[in-house]
């Protein structure tokens, strides 16, 4: 008996949708790719399908080239690139395109990721300004659990676990980690509704606030306490507090919830004290 879903005779839903950036999105959530990653994937390819002035499944080497070269950033080229072969790879497996452009683009360079944490000092000094509740929640979120501003904006009441210690947190890719929970988060909980979006949407009804709000909103107050740093400068800066705490990287890979320990050390910054203690443990 044939079971495959996909031939002719049993087309996949993603074969019944004309647009085929709309398939792609269906195919991607099909296999439980995060909403954010779905959405920023499928703005990038009509970008630049609309750069190009072509349909977002005929682009050319040439069109991907300049719509590279664009990139404000090493990093935004990358990533642009990323989404760019990940599309052309899925055109090529459904059969509805033959090549990949891509293929004839050379790779942009992986930018070095240099750690960019604020000091303790600013931080002490951002916490010391007058700030919303809902201000200071979110910033220590990010310093002192290492949240991402699209986590921040949906933690949820139960989330928080203040008997146990602990804080459930759905990450990237839909991965759910139970974190241990810092006593400045456990006191905010206190404070908080023990059940719902700590931070609801003003506009949209059952849902919470958005990741973009909770970045800017952090940036607002890092800008005022005259630090120049965003929002996720203050993951950085959770990474980097817990190695001068003489936390093992191990430990904290675990804690940033990284696949890998090179994404980790991309957010670990060292003191110049830290380098001078460290040669001074030779003998």
């Amino acid at each position: 008996m044939d079971t495959n879903t996909n031939t002719p005779n049993h087309p996949s839903a993603a074969d019944q949708i004309t647009d085929p950036v709309d398939a792609w999105v269906l195919a991607m959530r099909a296999r439980g790719l995060a909403p954010r990653t779905v959405t920023e994937r499928a703005r990038v390819i009509r970008q630049a399908a609309q750069t190009a002035a072509t349909s977002p499944d005929e682009l050319a080497p040439a069109d991907i080239e300049r719509f590279l070269a664009r990139a404000s950033t090493p990093g935004t080229r990358y990533t642009y690139y990323a989404v760019l072969r990940a599309w052309h790879r899925w055109l090529v497996r459904t059969g509805r395109r033959t090549d990949d452009p891509t293929e004839a683009v050379e790779r942009p360079r992986m930018p070095a990721g240099r750690p960019r944490p604020i000091s303790r000092a600013q931080l002490d000094r951002l916490l010391a300004m007058r700030l919303r509740p809902d201000t200071r929640t979110k910033i220590l979120l990010a310093a002192y659990q290492g949240l991402r501003v699209h986590e921040i904006a949906k933690i949820r009441g139960e989330d928080i676990d203040t008997g146990a210690g602990t804080l459930t947190v759905a990450g990237k890719g839909g991965r759910v980690d139970t974190l241990p929970l810092h006593p400045r988060i456990a006191a905010e909980a206190r404070q908080r509704p023990g059940e719902g979006y700590w931070f609801p949407s003003p506009y949209r009804a059952g849902e919470s606030i958005t990741g973009k709000s909770v970045g800017d909103v952090i940036s607002a107050a890092l800008h005022r306490a005259g630090i120049r740093a965003s929002a996720h400068q203050l993951r950085h800066t959770f990474a980097t507090q817990l190695l001068a705490a003489g936390v093992d990287s191990r430990v904290v890979q675990v804690l940033m919830r990284h696949a890998s320990l090179a994404t980790t050390a991309r957010y670990l910054g060292v003191s110049p004290e830290q380098q001078h203690a460290a040669i001074g443990t030779l003998r």
